[in-house]
């Protein structure tokens, strides 16, 4: 997926210019499909002309892909790498990335809806794309972030991998669902579901002696 806008004329406009850019195409990406999101409102809510926003971006599908990189380098620097590297418990590892990710999502609103648009994303042109892009930074992620964690608290037969990616499941399911309902996203109710979830595969997953 190429998303690197290093050298490029964006990557020489000022800090707050770029974010003004980058947050107008969020918002819109946010609010609508990848096909009815129009590129002259994002350039209208970032203040530039439409000529000059693909004068930086080349075309819709450049500044898409380049949305959803900049969103992980972002998570990436708001977590702290030795933080996560001396969690050694795979739910506290977990908890400790959700609590960051949650920060940043009150921080940028649209963040959330964004991503799971994204994520679900259904156009054909790009949605190949997505897809292989969705799980090669599972993986990457997983290599990089879990690999340390202690699975003699595991019982016999268990895979830590598996129940990352039932956890993922579920919370992906239910943004899902809520984002096809029609409904705004709220945080409160998915962490409230997210605790039950994650109860049950502790119960599931984990020896009896560590249970909580």
């Amino acid at each position: 997926m190429e998303t690197k806008q290093k050298g490029s004329p964006f990557s020489q406009l000022p800090k707050e210019k770029k974010k003004r850019i980058l947050q107008a195409a969020i918002e819109v990406f946010a609010q609508n499909d990848y096909k009815h999101a129009s590129t002259d409102e994002i350039a209208s809510r970032a203040g530039i002309s439409k000529g000059l926003l693909f004068y930086y971006f080349h075309d819709k599908k450049t500044l898409y892909f380049y949305l959803g990189e900049y969103l992980k380098r972002m998570i990436e620097n708001h977590l702290k790498k030795e933080v996560l590297m001396g969690i050694d418990d795979f739910f506290d590892l977990l908890d400790y990335g959700i609590e960051g990710k949650l920060k940043l999502f009150e921080k940028m609103p649209w963040v959330l809806e964004f991503s799971v648009r994204m994520y679900y994303n259904t156009e054909k042109d790009i949605s190949p794309v997505t897809k292989k892009y969705i799980v090669s930074m599972t993986n990457q992620m997983y290599d990089l972030y879990f690999s340390h964690v202690d699975t003699s608290r595991f019982r016999e037969g268990v895979s830590p991998r598996e129940v990352l990616q039932t956890l993922i499941f579920l919370t992906d399911g239910y943004l899902h669902w809520q984002l096809m309902s029609g409904g705004k996203i709220e945080l409160k109710p998915l962490m409230q579901e997210y605790a039950r979830w994650k109860q049950m595969m502790i119960g599931y997953a984990y020896k009896e002696e560590y249970q909580r």
